[in-house]
């Protein structure tokens, strides 16, 4: 298991830095939206409802993971909880170096979610187009739900986050990371574009992003080494980076 500040920052930092994915994933989505919004409501309010509804989409799926995740490290199945962090390194692994490099490979992950979805889809479309809020809020819960790349990039973060209450917690990070981009394809880049960091400035980020998600994977593999056996000093400050006092 990992702490979640960290965790917490990467979620945050990988949603708001990949905003061309979210543009293109959802840019379409939010704009139809807001065209057929029922005239009676407010654009802000009716965004909040969709949104809103979106993030706990994202939340829930954090808690089914990090459940799931604890549960088995609870087990104390010593070749599940090995094979369990070698995996989510793997896919930590990936993550990172995408965020060194190109983030197109992220679409390649979308089919994993088309079973899940293929049952959630047609009860998505009986709430389209959302005539109130509350219809807006389980609009965008199941848009939540909708196979993307970004969101299952993060879940191995929500994985190892101890439990459900830190796996909810690391997608509210993600789902929060998301909102300035779609806020601002919504209500136009001018007036979000001010706070938005400078290009050179986005790309160490993502950067710095990248890097820290490297060093979970590294840590989470020097820890499967130390539950397999291993003891050499290395593998222990390693581990200690992401597993201290384990």
């Amino acid at each position: 298991m990992i702490g979640l500040s960290a965790p917490l920052g990467t979620a945050f930092a990988m949603a708001l830095l990949g905003g061309i994915h979210c543009a293109g994933m959802c840019g379409g989505f939010v704009s139809a939206l807001q065209l057929r919004r029922p005239t009676h409501m407010s654009a802000i309010a009716f965004a909040l409802s969709y949104h809103g509804g979106r993030v706990v989409g994202y939340v829930s799926a954090g808690l089914l993971v990090g459940a799931i995740g604890g549960t088995l490290f609870a087990a104390h199945v010593l070749p599940l909880q090995i094979g369990l962090l070698i995996l989510a390194s793997l896919l930590l692994g990936a993550i990172g170096c995408s965020l060194l490099g190109s983030m197109v490979w992220l679409r390649r992950l979308e089919p994993l979610g088309n079973v899940l979805w293929q049952t959630i889809e047609p009860l998505a479309k009986k709430l389209l187009p959302p005539r109130s809020l509350p219809a807006a809020m389980l609009a965008g819960f199941a848009w939540g739900w909708i196979p993307c790349g970004m969101v299952y990039a993060v879940l191995p973060l929500s994985l190892l986050a101890g439990g459900a209450l830190g796996g909810a917690m690391v997608m509210l990070a993600f789902g929060l990371g998301t909102l300035p981009n779609l806020l601002a394809l919504e209500f136009g880049a001018a007036r979000i574009s001010a706070l938005a960091p400078s290009g050179a400035l986005r790309r160490w980020l993502r950067a710095a992003a990248g890097a820290v998600v490297l060093l979970f994977a590294v840590s989470n593999l020097a820890q499967a080494a130390r539950l397999a056996g291993a003891d050499a000093t290395t593998l222990t400050m390693l581990a200690s980076l992401c597993h201290a006092g384990s």
